[in-house]
């Protein structure tokens, strides 16, 4: 009886330590996974403005063309000097701020939506797509408080 118990301890202890030793491997989705398809999340930037053309075409709604200096992005966009495509954008002018002629060096946010592929989907060929859909211009050097 004393054998069995110790056999079957012996066992059971070998299936433990294979168990814990052997190494998790989540494997990479095919490329033509659902899951490597583009999909759209949250884009915010804060940046300074180089220059700026724009058309109102309703309330708050503008389309045009931005170039902006950016200093921070988020999910892994580019930063540095960007030129982005306004299509009925929400634009909010700050006090101080010249709708028809916005200073360069003013401070921009942009928010938005960027195109993104999962983790461990192949990136050759893809570019991220960023679509603005509002815009805050605040004077240069202007702290909200």
């Amino acid at each position: 009886m004393k054998k069995i118990t110790v056999l079957a301890t012996l066992g059971l202890l070998a299936l433990v330590v294979s168990a814990q030793a052997a190494p998790t491997y989540t494997p990479a989705p095919p490329p033509d996974s659902h899951h490597c398809l583009p999909h759209s999340v949250g884009y915010n930037s804060s940046s300074t403005l180089v220059s700026a053309s724009l058309t109102a075409e309703g309330h708050h709604r503008y389309s045009g063309t931005l170039e902006v200096k950016l200093a921070k992005a988020n999910h892994g966009a580019p930063t540095g000097a960007q030129t982005f495509t306004l299509a009925a954008a929400k634009v909010k002018f700050h006090h101080g701020v010249d709708p028809v002629s916005p200073a360069a060096g003013s401070r921009v946010k942009l928010h938005g939506k960027i195109t993104k592929l999962a983790k461990h989907c192949p990136t050759e060929g893809f570019t991220p797509t960023i679509t603005v859909k509002k815009v805050d211009i605040s004077r240069a050097g202007h702290h909200k408080g």
